[in-house]
């Protein structure tokens, strides 16, 4: 029996928005800017730096989640909040308002850390929040990993390939995904490609830039309901 009351308390809230229609999902996964040779591969929908753009007010704020559960020592300091929720924060204290420009550095130090960016959602605000999530701490995450709920957390519209050639194994993109997507087997990389969300975490460490990450196509796992065939099994480590 799982015994996080307070994680099950948000899956249930997630849980009511989804049934109402008031939410499409918790979370869509946007791909690192940095893991792209030019920002025009990406479209504008799919970038967390373009989403920010459209705000009319912009702020920065303690991640909710590692405030919470202070599992790991990833910064605080990473919610990117807009609009009303952005205002509503600042007026009370718990966020600071910024500019764009410091977004985006917020974001770069985020890639580095190897945090997933997320667009948030809730009731009447579409997107409320740009987050950099990291799988100890995130409620998404964890019900993603956790629960299997792979309904709650969309993939992006990008999926990771390895150039087999230029690959040697050295399984830094193992530890770097968080979504579980590859793992070592008898000393070689094994990618399953239903479970990459397309984050773009495995192109920007690969020291031997073997990976790059490209539109999904035909022959590219995407289940439309956001679960894959062969999904995590609930609770799997």
């Amino acid at each position: 029996m799982h015994t996080d009351e307070h994680l099950l308390e948000i899956l249930r809230k997630y849980d009511g928005w989804m049934k109402e229609g008031l939410i499409p999902y918790a979370g869509r996964v946007l791909p690192v800017p940095e893991a792209f040779p030019s920002p025009d591969w990406v479209l504008p929908t799919q970038q967390a730096v373009e989403i920010l753009r459209t705000a009319r007010t912009l702020a920065v704020g303690d991640c909710v989640c590692r405030s919470h559960y202070g599992r790991c020592d990833q910064p605080l300091r990473t919610c990117l909040l807009m609009n009303d929720v952005a205002q509503a924060f600042i007026d009370a204290g718990w966020a600071t308002p910024i500019h764009l420009k410091e977004a985006e550095l917020t974001l770069r130090i985020a890639n580095l850390r190897g945090l997933v960016h997320q667009a948030a959602y809730r009731p009447k605000d579409d997107i409320w929040a740009v987050c950099s999530c990291c799988s100890c701490c995130c409620y998404r995450l964890q019900m993603l990993r956790q629960f299997g709920r792979e309904d709650l957390v969309v993939r992006s519209d990008f999926i990771a390939h390895t150039d087999a050639a230029r690959c040697t194994d050295c399984a830094v993109c193992v530890t770097r995904c968080v979504f579980r997507a590859r793992q070592m087997v008898d000393g070689k990389v094994l990618f399953a490609s239903e479970r990459c969300y397309g984050c773009g975490l495995c192109v920007t460490t690969c020291p031997e830039e073997a990976v790059t990450l490209d539109l999904r196509g035909d022959g590219d796992t995407w289940p439309a309901t956001g679960r894959a065939a062969s999904a995590m099994r609930p609770g799997e480590s």
